[in-house]
Parts: structure tokens; sequence; C-alpha cells
């Protein structure tokens, strides 16, 4: 499922790559562009802003200059003009028109001074000009267009052109009429070519232009890099998700995100914390708040790991609660959960920097010391085993003490269920020695010799409880509602040999088997076992079981000491009918003891 979901964030990751897409660059688009669509706008706005002015001031120029035009040569419209026609509408003044026409330095000098073309007009005859044709000759004679006789004829007021052809070339030019008598004789054009005005529009608009393409710029400049900013913060927080959905929930938030005032800071924050929530649900033990033994043991194993690649030195140690289940048949399962949970918070609160604590099992538990020498390990597990025979578990009326028995190995690159077998070993062999120790690895010879066993007598004696066990359990099944009192019977032989204080060579069977539990972890039993172990499970929780003589009652369909899973029912069962529980709790995540009862 997992992997699924990586498979296709990947894939469409892909595909918005090939499409030019993605997050980054949808943002930056976005950005850019309108920033550059309002740039065009204003940059055409500016021009046709520009053009216009630069027209308006164009237009007063050249009705000055007509003007002054006029004003010097109006005595030349007091006599009558005859032309003579050459034809293609080209005419020639006679001698009387040419000689009043023949003075031409004013309109010269302000061509010189404003770079306008100066022309005057008797109706529509060009009597003089500054205009030239392509051979340099004045085009004295010629006719202006139709239109423009018509417009300033008809209107007799000055009118101005922005695209009017003279010649070969378009100028600018404003025409004001001539009048005679309440008639209009003629005009005056000053003119200006379209390229010089064009040249003066965008030397006024190019500043402005060029303001605007750097505040687009800048603008753009900054807007993109906050867009990939945000883009990279929204694509880290994406990867963090991602790597979530695919499994790892150890997955670290980049720090920056987590420093942001705005809502993808609080959102990171939000992920993280759901992201713990999770991961305590999967990894932690309902009731103990330790690790489950499904997340514990991979986490073993890279403890190992580690020590096989970095050298960090690692300390096992199996610990198991000592008559777990005298609080469980004497005060009721509520005080066996209370037991656990405070060994679990001694656990939590003394491990805190230094490693971690496993719930292995029922009243089992599995401490990994990290980054500690043997010695060193050694004495924090004392200060943690004195703590616990200090603490006092108050339920109801009762103050009630608790001790625990704990096997000490030195991690190493060996097997990780040999490792816990050592430290099994340990524990099996504290417990037949009299519970509420620390055993070492040099102790365990001189245990094994108190106990009248070989190292191979020990295995050979774990496997005999393993082989009855198993026998045990699948005789139950069929006869489990037949004989109620035989199963009873063991149960109260169990709680007889766990009472006497002692030492006898006769209890090591009692005391041994939750030691042989943790043993048995090492070989997991086959899946369909469990299903077998319910029915003897409600068939002896359904018989009463008779202890010195009184009737002990039972609670079938009571949850305790949560554990969530059918293995730590079957080892609850096991302790019950005074059976040995080794490849019961084997099958165990450590989340659950005493789920029913």
């Amino acid at each position: 499922m997992a992997g699924s979901t990586e498979i296709k964030i990947k894939g469409n990751d892909k595909k918005n790559a090939q499409k030019g897409g993605g997050l980054r660059n949808n943002l930056i688009r976005l950005v850019t562009v309108p920033l550059i669509i309002m740039g065009i706008v204003v940059m055409i706005f500016s021009y046709y802003t520009g053009y216009n002015t630069v027209s308006k001031e164009v237009e007063g120029g050249l009705r000055n200059i007509a003007s002054a035009a006029l004003y010097e040569y109006e005595d030349i419209y007091d006599s009558e003009m005859r032309f003579v026609e050459h034809g293609n509408l080209t005419y020639e003044l006679d001698e009387t028109a040419s000689a009043a026409a023949s003075d031409t330095s004013y309109i010269d000098y302000l061509k010189e001074v404003t770079g306008s073309e100066v022309t005057l007009f008797y109706y529509d005859i060009r009597i003089i000009t500054t205009i030239t044709d392509d051979t340099g000759k004045r085009m004295n004679g010629t006719v202006v267009s139709k239109k423009v006789v018509d417009e300033v004829f008809g209107k007799v007021k000055p009118v101005f052109y922005d695209d009017i052809m003279v010649g070969s070339e378009n100028f600018y030019v404003c025409y004001i009429p001539v009048m005679r008598d309440g008639k209009c004789i003629g005009m005056v054009a000053a003119g200006k070519p379209t390229s010089y005005v064009k040249k003066e529009i965008l030397g006024s608009t190019l500043p402005i232009i060029l303001i605007v393409l750097v505040m687009i710029f800048l603008a753009s400049m900054l807007s993109t890099g906050e867009a990939r900013r945000l883009a990279e913060a929204i694509a880290k927080e994406k990867n963090f998700l991602g790597q979530i959905a695919d499994g790892n929930l150890r997955a670290n938030l980049d720090a920056d995100i987590l420093k942001r005032d705005d809502e993808l800071g609080e959102m990171g924050k939000f992920t993280v914390h759901v992201q713990r929530f999770i991961r305590d649900m999967i990894e932690r033990d309902t009731l103990t708040k330790l690790y489950t033994r499904r997340i514990g043991e991979p986490r073993l194993r890279d403890t190992r790991q580690r020590f096989i690649d970095e050298g960090v030195q690692f300390q096992i140690v199996m610990g198991d609660i000592d008559h777990f289940k005298r609080f469980n048949d004497t005060y009721g399962h509520d005080c066996g959960d209370l037991v656990l949970q405070s060994v679990a918070g001694i656990f939590n609160r003394m491990m805190l920097g230094k490693g971690y604590a496993v719930r292995w099992g029922g009243e089992e538990f599995i401490i990994c010391f990290e980054n500690f020498t043997y010695e060193e390990a050694y004495e924090h597990l004392c200060a943690i085993r004195e703590e616990i025979i200090h603490h006092i578990v108050e339920y109801k009326d009762e103050k009630l003490s608790i001790t625990m028995t704990f096997g000490i190995v030195p991690g190493s690159d060996e097997d990780l269920d040999e490792i816990i077998k050592q430290a099994d070993n340990l524990l099996y062999v504290g417990k037949e020695g009299g519970r509420d120790r620390i055993v070492r690895l040099e102790d365990y010879e001189r245990l094994l010799k108190e106990a009248n066993m070989t190292d191979p007598e020990l295995e050979k004696k774990k496997k005999k409880e393993n082989k009855t066990e198993a026998k045990s359990m699948a005789e139950s099944k069929p006869k489990a509602e037949t004989k109620p009192k035989a199963e009873a019977k063991p149960k109260a032989e169990t709680k007889s040999r766990a009472e006497s204080k002692p030492k006898a060579e006769s209890k090591p069977k009692t005391e041994s088997k939750p030691k042989t539990e943790t043993k048995s972890k090492a070989k997991p039993k086959p899946k369909t076992e469990p299903k077998s172990y319910d029915s003897v499970f409600e068939t002896a929780m359904n018989t009463p079981v008779v202890k010195n003589g009184s009737k002990k009652k039972t609670e079938p369909k009571e949850a305790h000491n949560e554990v969530g899973e059918d293995e730590k029912m079957t080892a609850m069962l096991a302790k019950m009918m005074g059976v040995s529980a080794e490849e019961l709790t084997a099958e165990s995540t450590g989340n659950e003891d005493n789920t029913k009862s």
C-alpha cells in the first residue's frame, strides 16, 4: 500500500515535469504573468499618453509656425494670382505672382530654426514652400490633396493631420485658412516628418517604459524568489507526508518550515503532531506506552547493525516482573494493569537519553542501552532495580511493592536471536535462583550449578517444556469442556509453587516457565495455533477454579492488561491452567497480557 503510494507520487511528479507543471512553476507563472501583462498595459498606455501629449505639443508648435509665416507673407494674398497649367496637376505662376512669391528667406529661416517644412497655398496650389522633390527642386505649383482642401475650406478653421503624404514621405501637418473678405482663399501649412515626431514621442515615453520594465523586473525577482521559497517549503512538506505515507514514521520535517509564522508553519506543526500521534499509536503499547515487540524487534536489529557499521556499543537486558500473576489473582487485573504501568513509567523516565525499553510480552521487558559499556549499563540497571523496589503501588486500600529479575548481556555482532537467547537464559536461571536480582553473564555458570543443571540440560529442559506445552494445548482443545477440573488442578499447583519462599529443587519448573517464554520467542510458532487456543481459553475461563478450598470467580468478558493480540490471551490461559506458557508468549507483540479473562 505504501509502496503503491510512493509510486503514484513519483509518477505524478514525472507527469508534472513532462508537462512543465509543478507548484513552483505554477506559482512563478501566477506571479510573473500578471506582472508582464500589467507592464505591457502600462507601456502601451504610456506610449499613447506620450503620443497624445507630443502630438498636441507638435500641433501647437506647427500652428504657431504657420501663423508666423502667414503674418510674414500676408501681403501676397492682397493681389490676384494667375497660373499657367502644365498638366499632371502642376501649375506655374505668372510673372506678377512669381515676383511676389520669390522671397523664401523667412520660411527657410523657420525651417532651419524649427525643423519644420512651411508652405503657402493659393487655394490648393503651392506658391511658396520649403519642400523639395527628389531632384532638390522646390515643389512650387503642385497641389495639395482634395481631402485637405475640402476639410480646411469647409470648416474654415485650423486642421491637424498626422498621416499626410507629401511627396514620398509622411508628415505631421497643421493647416490654417487664409481669409479675405470672409472668404477662404488659401492656406498656410507647417509640418514635420512623421519619423521625426515619432522620435520625439519615443524620447518622451522611453524613460517611462524603462522605469516600468525595471519595476516589472524587480517585482518579478522578488515575487519569483518568494514563490520559489514557498514552493520549496510546500515541496518539503509534501516529501515529509510522502515519507509518512511510505511508512517512515521517523522522518524529520525541515526546521525552517517549523520556524515559519505563516499558515505553512502551522501546517507543518500540525503534520508533525499527527505524525507523532500515528507513531505512538502504532509503535507504543496502549497500556504501558513502551515500544511494542513489533516495533522493538526491528529497532533492536537496527541497533545491532549500528554496532557492526559504526562500533556504537549496546547492552541487552531481559526483565520480568516477579510473581506478577499474584497481582492479577489476588487483587484483580486492574491492579495488574497498574503494576505494568508503574514499571513502564520507571523505564520511560530512567531510560530517557540512554536507550529504550520494549514490552516484549506480558510482564516481560527488554531494555537496550545504547552507547553504554557493559559496566555502565549494569550500574544504571541497578539504579532502575532499586527504583522499582522502593516504588509503592497504591491500589484501593493496599500498598504493594514490586520486584523484578533481570539478565544483562553485552551486545555483539552475533545474531539478535542468539543475543536475546543469552539474556533469556540469564533471566531463567535468575528466577530459578530466587528472583529479585540482576544476573550478569559471569554469574550464569554459578547459578546453573546452584540449580543443579548444565547448559545442555537447561536447553533440554526448555525444549521438553515446549513439547509438553504444545501437546497439552493440542489435547485441551477437544477436551476443554469435559475436563474442567483437570484444568483447574494445575492452576492451584502453580499457585502453591509460586507462593513457596525457600529455594527448592522441585520448583524450577514453575519458576522457569516465564523464562522459557522468552526463549521460545526466537522460534515463532505457526500462525494457526492461536485459533486453537481461543476455544480452550473460553472453556477455561468459564470453568470455576478452586484454590485452597475456595471458589475463585472468573470474569469471561472483562478486558484486563490490554494487549490486543490472541497470542497474549493464550499466554494468560496457559498460566491459569498451570502449564508452560513459553510458546504462547513467543507470538506476542508485547501490546497486552491479560486482555480477556
